[in-house]
Formats: structure tokens, sequence, C-alpha cells
């Protein structure tokens, strides 16, 4: 018998930690959602700037339920100016491979009907700082074709390289 109330009284010390615990991260949680969902905002609202400039207004497309459709997509916008010239799209994809995750804006100039550029919200890449020195940046200053992914983190820009070429396949389809 004294062994029974033993293993009672350690389950429930045991119970007693782990509800305390468990309290504490969703405490915890409820503190920062918030102040994270936030400072996602602000990195993306950040990254749509960085592409189109500074005197921009950014909306939520009106049809989300395209983004279903593809693989990599998972939001985009309607990007304008303060004097309300409609600008072009920026398109907030994910995608992730053996080496990592990469979350990215891609824009898209109305004048031209073609890519803009390209802004990091998160790059979990093995390679990372490679990918952006070596293919991001130069993809960004007009130095580097899309297509050309040989970059000495070729899996990471072969992903973004075909996150790309998706938004710009749903980007087409809107400018119609």
């Amino acid at each position: 018998m004294p062994k029974v109330k033993k293993y009672i009284l350690t389950g429930v010390i045991l119970g007693s930690i782990a509800a305390v615990a468990g309290g504490l991260i969703a405490l915890t949680n409820f503190i920062t959602e918030q102040k994270i969902l936030q400072n996602e905002e602000n990195k993306l609202n950040e990254g749509i700037k960085e592409i189109f400039g500074n005197n921009i207004k950014v909306k939520r497309a009106k049809d989300a339920t395209l983004v279903k459709r593809y693989t990599y997509i998972v939001q985009f916008f309607e990007v304008s100016s303060n004097k309300n010239e409609f600008l072009g799209y920026a398109f907030k994809s994910e995608g992730s491979n053996m080496y990592g995750k990469i979350s990215l804006i891609s824009g898209f100039d109305s004048l031209t009907k073609g890519f803009k550029g390209l802004s990091l919200i998160k790059n979990e890449q093995t390679y990372a700082s490679t990918l952006v020195e070596n293919y991001i940046e130069p993809l960004n200053s007009n130095d580097r074709e899309l297509e050309d992914v040989s970059c000495g983190a070729t899996y990471g820009a072969k992903l973004v390289r075909d996150m790309v070429n998706e938004a710009s396949a749903l980007a087409n389809k809107l400018w119609k």
C-alpha cells in the first residue's frame, strides 16, 4: 500500500508541474501573440516599401481565394501611390526545401507588367548569406537573370525562382 501512495503522490506532483508549465506557456502566448502578429505585419509592409518605395498604400487583394490554387503564394496585395495611382501587385510567398524555409515578397510593376523586385521576410536557408549576396541582391539590381540560379546556394535560388515564377503567373492572370 505505501508504494501505491508514492506513485499517486508522484503522479499528482508531476501533473501539477505540467499544469503550471502549461499555464505559463498559455499566459506567455496571450501576452506576446498580438506583438508577434504586429511585427509580422510591419515586416511585410517594410518589404513592400523596399520594392515600391515609401509613399505607397497597400491593401489586401479582394479575391484572396485565388492563392489556394498555388503552392507558394499565401497572400497578395494591391499597391498604389498616395495619390491612388495603381503601382502593381505584391505577393507573399512561403516555401521550404531540405536547406530551410524562405518567406519573401515579389513585386510586379503595373507599367511594365513585369518583375520589379524581391524582399526577404524570412531566410532560414543553410547558405542564407550566399543566397542573398549572390542571387537576391544581384536580381534586385538587375545584374542577374531570374533563371540563372547557379550562385553557390543553388537549391535556395531554385526555390526563390519557383516562388517568383508562380507569383508572375498569378500577376499575368490579374493583368488581364
